[in-house]
């Protein structure tokens, strides 16, 4: 019987090239059990991806409230909002919280998700495969062990090609209609987006207050009851998250990096920044760039 040899040669794809450009990384893994309260995991200022595995959930994006069922991924946007159907009712979801770490694709990478998922929805085959990765990826992440991060990262990877290859087979969900959402949380849906979408201006609480026709204490009422933040420190702390991701980029300068997110200077950011990372931007900086952090695709 005579030796039989296959052998492919590995050739780049245009899918592959992007996520590499993108430079995405999985920040956070995690599992949420939500009855009767808001989830913990609704307002938070990175990309993610959720999986419903049981109960039904609603997605809040650009003043518009869309189904989500058991046996769904979704992407969502620093805009967008994951919450309870029902906050009567048990809603379990995985959740993987990732960036963009290379800032200057981050709107060519909103424009592509949008391509590859019109609703940010795709539907789970029958084999399950999209809930065996974030299981894969959630029993790696809790348990680690040595190499857990690079796994993590590649199973991330495998997570996204395999949502975007369904979507083009016809699982992404193109057929939804907005559902009417109660006064209070369309409210603040329309604020979280406000204030991702202005953060680079001098934004102060009274423009979010009336960009939705409402009083700046009524404002702060709806911020404690659904982030248990004020307003002043949601916006705080969402500028100081985008000053980390500028921070790995040392093409920008630290000024440049105040002025575009609406600190009033240099000094203010850094005393800001300081308290809320136990270090000043350019010792945080210093850290990145001599650290070997793992990323999806590490240059």
């Amino acid at each position: 019987m005579q030796n039989e040899l296959f052998q492919y040669s590995i050739q780049p794809d245009s899918l592959g090239q992007r996520l590499y450009h993108y430079r995405l990384k999985a920040f956070r893994v995690g599992r949420i059990l939500a009855k009767a309260e808001e989830n913990p995991q609704s307002y938070v200022h990175l990309f993610r991806i959720n999986y419903v595995v049981r109960g039904e959930a609603l997605f809040l994006i650009d003043d518009q409230a869309f189904p989500v069922h058991a046996g769904h991924a979704v992407m969502i946007p620093p805009r967008g909002i994951l919450t309870q159907a029902n906050p009567e009712e048990e809603v379990e979801t995985y959740f993987i919280n990732f960036d963009v770490s290379n800032l200057t694709m981050r709107d060519e990478f909103m424009m592509r998700l949008l391509e590859w998922f019109p609703f940010y929805q795709v539907r789970d085959n029958d084999r399950q495969i999209l809930r065996y990765l974030f299981e894969r990826i959630f029993d790696e992440a809790s348990q680690p062990q040595l190499g857990s991060s690079l796994i993590v990262q590649n199973l991330f990877c495998s997570l996204l090609i395999k949502m975007v290859r369904m979507a083009q087979q016809g699982e992404a969900v193109r057929d939804l209609q907005p559902v009417t959402l109660s006064s209070t949380r369309y409210l603040i849906s329309r604020a979280v987006s406000y204030v991702y979408q202005h953060i680079g201006d001098h934004l102060t609480v009274k423009e979010v207050a009336d960009s939705l026709n409402i009083s700046e204490i009524y404002l702060y009422k709806l911020f404690k009851e659904h982030t248990s933040q004020s307003p002043q420190n949601f916006i705080l702390e969402y500028r100081l998250h985008l000053a980390q991701e500028y921070l790995s980029n040392p093409d920008f300068p630290i000024k440049v990096i105040a002025q575009q997110l609406g600190f009033a200077n240099a000094d203010y950011f850094s005393a800001c920044f300081h308290k809320y990372a136990g270090c000043s931007p350019s010792v945080y900086r210093q850290r990145l760039l001599s650290s070997n952090g793992m990323r999806l695709n590490p240059e």
